[in-house]
């Protein structure tokens, strides 16, 4: 993760603010089963620590990491929150092991994890309803064929369908995210969007078919359907194992 000083993605998934436009970078990883707990240890008593570090002396706002439930290529995440393009093309610096006492031969995770993809974005709107805590969170990433319209609705239908209906939803937290770099027609998604919850059967249950869905009549106005004709390419739920900010 330290080799890859990039941006890192604004994601208020986990106890962020309401700041718009926050830049942020995924770094997405393998960690075979046998490392796991490994490379979850050292991410955590260490390299939070510095990114704690970083977040104290104002060179970044929130550091993150994520697990995939269930199995799948990407096994976490590693997130980085910038507030803005300039901070985070200026982070190198946050990532000296020397400021909490230790060598980075001592605590790299380097040959533990495989880096799959590391993916710069763009906070485009994000709210966070309530107090409770967000466990988890679904990403649903997609390539809309108009992105403007996509984030457009998303900001004046579709925050206020999330807001009505988080009784019935239990979403702690939702947000959407536009790509910044790479960019292209061999890159996964050109946006993605996020639903945090509590518990994991709160977002299972979110994720389930529902026979007679009450968001439907919320939502007739809705141009989507010809915004994302396909839907979204692959929604999948990340337990917040940690989080600083």
């Amino acid at each position: 993760m330290k080799n890859i000083l990039l941006l890192f993605i604004s994601i208020s998934v986990f106890n962020t603010h309401n700041i718009i436009a926050q830049i942020s970078t995924h770094v997405y990883v393998n960690v075979p089963v046998e490392n796991s707990a490994e490379f979850e240890r050292l991410e955590i008593d260490y390299w939070s620590k510095i990114a704690k570090k970083g977040i104290d002396e104002g060179k970044m706002t929130g550091w993150g990491l994520l697990k995939t439930v269930g199995i799948d290529n990407v096994t976490h995440v590693i997130v980085n929150v910038f507030e803005s393009i300039e901070q985070a093309t200026n982070s190198g610096s946050v990532w000296d092991p020397s400021v909490i006492g230790m060598d980075a031969r001592e605590i790299s995770t380097v040959d533990l994890r495989k880096t799959i993809a590391v993916v710069n974005y763009q906070t485009e709107v994000q709210e966070n309803y309530g107090d409770e805590p967000t466990n988890f969170t679904i990403f649903n990433y997609a390539n809309p064929n108009n992105v403007a319209a996509f984030i457009n609705e998303n900001k004046t239908l579709w925050k206020e369908v999330h807001k009505k209906s988080i009784g019935m939803s239990k979403r702690t937290s939702w947000g959407v995210h536009t790509r910044i770099h790479p960019q292209g027609n061999e890159t996964y998604s050109s946006i993605w969007t996020r639903d945090g919850f509590k518990t994991l059967a709160d977002a299972m249950n979110y994720l389930r078919y529902k026979e007679n869905n009450t968001m439907q009549a919320m939502t007739k106005t809705s141009k989507m359907n010809k915004i994302l004709p396909q839907g979204f390419k692959k929604s999948v739920i990340r337990e917040t194992l940690h989080w600083e900010n």
